[in-house]
């Protein structure tokens, strides 16, 4: 198998030998490449696309932002990190959208390597060379416009409040999902994770957001036609619903506060990777529609046996790009097989997993075992309680 190749850029001769030093461990498993500066390392990339590239943010002639950028366009399975120990706000704006990662230098190896290793495993999860490159090119994913519009007039009127902010976007998935990769990068150097739109609202400032919404338009607002009965407001309706429910359910099975807003943003997001497939992936979406109703399979298995992943794949692989919390990607890679990880106890995923269940059982009547997996909920001492959880769902 070929070794997965990282291109490290930097200006600074002392830091690329640093950065060999602190790689060396790691020669086996990749291809490590080095390049003095943008220009050098562009030259290298047109010799040979590397899987990776890791870039110093201010450099004299390119800028990392300036680089990646154009690595977006050219080269666009590429994964794009930033490494820099600069918090220039004007060239953070501009490579927001273009860097899937932003790490603070100096960066413990341990980060570092960990942030290698898992972006690597999860391009060979996915397998397919396309499904790669489309997900790595996305920088965002699509607002239906009412709720940009919302988002706009909220920002502009002289009443805007951190709150009203917060809440706009959480009603937005893919919002959501960009807020929180960006709090949650070192773009801004926050001590703790943040699962919480209104929070991080409040954490980056108005002003921040502000700019990132009307001036960088890292949101955008799009329209897209729905497919065989699936469409971004259905995807919407029902994500939101998860997510409230998988919030009630987590307090209600004896989680944290934490865990709890765990459990709601990855019940927002659980079917983020559906969203993914009805704006990239539509031919292949249709043909699974279509298997769906003509095999009667589940979608997520007609998905694999149609794409090579699930949507819960494709979800997770994108959120885990953003370096997005891990209970949150793992909540969503494992909200239809949850007994596939590893954690032996309940979790936001054990909270996502049964709000989906009763979810699509009261929406659409649905037969409940098509959605749950009772053996992994019994071994959880929970499948007594099934009645009374579903009743919360619908009470509260």
């Amino acid at each position: 198998m070929q070794k997965a190749s990282i291109l490290f850029v930097d200006d600074d001769p002392n830091v690329l030998s640093g950065l060999r030093r602190m790689m060396h461990p790691l020669r086996d498993e990749y291809e490590l490449l080095f390049a003095n500066g943008g220009q050098e390392a562009l030259d290298m990339m047109g010799q040979k696309p590397s899987d990776i590239v890791i870039s110093d943010m201010r450099m004299p002639g390119m800028t990392g932002a300036e680089l990646l950028h154009k690595i977006y366009d050219d080269y666009p399975g590429t994964i794009r990190f930033i490494l820099s120990g600069h918090s220039d706000r004007e060239l953070i704006m501009q490579s927001v959208g273009f860097a899937h990662q932003y790490l603070a230098k100096p960066c413990d190896p341990e980060i570092l390597r960990n942030s290698i290793n898992r972006s690597v495993a999860l391009q060979s999860l996915l397998g397919n060379p396309h499904l790669q490159r489309c997900i790595a090119h996305i920088k965002s994913l699509p607002t239906p416009p009412l709720l940009y519009k919302a988002l706009v007039a909220e920002l502009q009127s002289e009443e805007v409040s951190v709150k009203s902010i917060g809440e706009i976007i959480s009603r937005d998935i893919g919002m959501t999902a960009k807020l929180l990769q960006i709090v949650n990068s070192a773009f801004f150097g926050l001590p703790t994770r943040v699962e919480d739109t209104v929070r991080a609202v409040n954490l980056l400032g108005l002003d921040t957001v502000r700019a990132l919404v009307l001036t960088v338009g890292i949101f955008e607002q799009s329209q897209v036609p729905p497919l065989l009965g699936m469409s971004v407001d259905s995807i919407y309706l029902h994500s939101l619903s998860v997510g409230t429910a998988a919030k009630i359910l987590a307090k209600a099975i004896g989680l944290d506060q934490r865990q709890a807003d765990e459990a709601l943003m990855a019940g927002m997001m659980h079917d983020i990777g559906q969203l993914v497939c009805l704006i990239h992936l539509r031919e292949e979406l249709q043909e699974v529609l279509e298997a769906t109703r003509q095999k009667r399979l589940a979608l997520y298995r007609a998905e694999i046996e149609i794409i090579g992943v699930s949507h819960a794949d494709i979800g997770a692989h994108l959120l885990s790009l953003w370096g997005l919390p891990t209970a949150i990607v793992e909540a969503v890679a494992f909200h239809h097989n949850p007994a596939d990880h590893v954690y032996p106890n309940p979790s936001a995923l054990t909270a996502v997993h049964l709000a989906n269940a009763f979810m699509h059982q009261i929406a659409n009547n649905d037969n409940i075992d098509r959605h749950l997996d009772i053996d992994y909920i019994s071994k959880l001492g929970l499948a007594d309680r099934l009645p009374g959880l579903r009743d919360k769902c619908v009470i509260e």
